[in-house]
């Protein structure tokens, strides 16, 4: 029940940044192109968080998939493609995690979900760091081919 409340809270945060233009003071407006697959990234990647201090175990890739499913998913989509139920209210929609976040660094990566951008919020005081560096691992294999 409080994820399902959480999930809400987080979505109707979002439509409501979105509709106050919230995203146009975001880093890359107008710096964003549709990629294969979905919506890719062409913004500058933020400054890197340095580099990921967690092994990439199956246990930790399994804690950045709940966490991922839990915060990012209603946006992001559960495979990272920017088509998650929430991505229908925001324009731009959200891009994909899969085109060129790939070539990001997971301190880019970790140091983004820290900070957020646009509408999506920072996660820096609701996610400790092992939660963001799970989630960059769980990204990484879902950018595996």
């Amino acid at each position: 029940m409080e994820k399902r409340l959480f999930q809400t809270a987080l979505l109707l945060a979002l439509v409501a940044a979105a509709a106050v233009g919230a995203y146009g003071m975001g880093m890359g407006v107008g710096n964003r192109r549709h990629g294969m697959g979905g919506r890719d990234m062409m913004m500058a990647p933020p400054p890197s968080a340095g580099e990921n201090p967690l092994p990439a175990s199956e246990a930790v890739v399994a804690r950045g998939k709940t966490v991922f499913d839990a915060n990012c998913a209603i946006c992001h989509g559960a495979q990272g493609r920017g088509d998650g139920p929430g991505a229908a209210a925001l324009n731009p929609p959200p891009p994909s995690l899969l085109g060129a976040a790939a070539a990001w660094s997971d301190g880019q990566i970790a140091a983004q979900i820290q900070v957020g951008r646009g509408a999506m919020p920072a996660f820096r005081g609701a996610l400790d760091s092992t939660a963001i560096w799970s989630v960059v691992h769980y990204l990484r294999r879902l950018q595996r081919p």
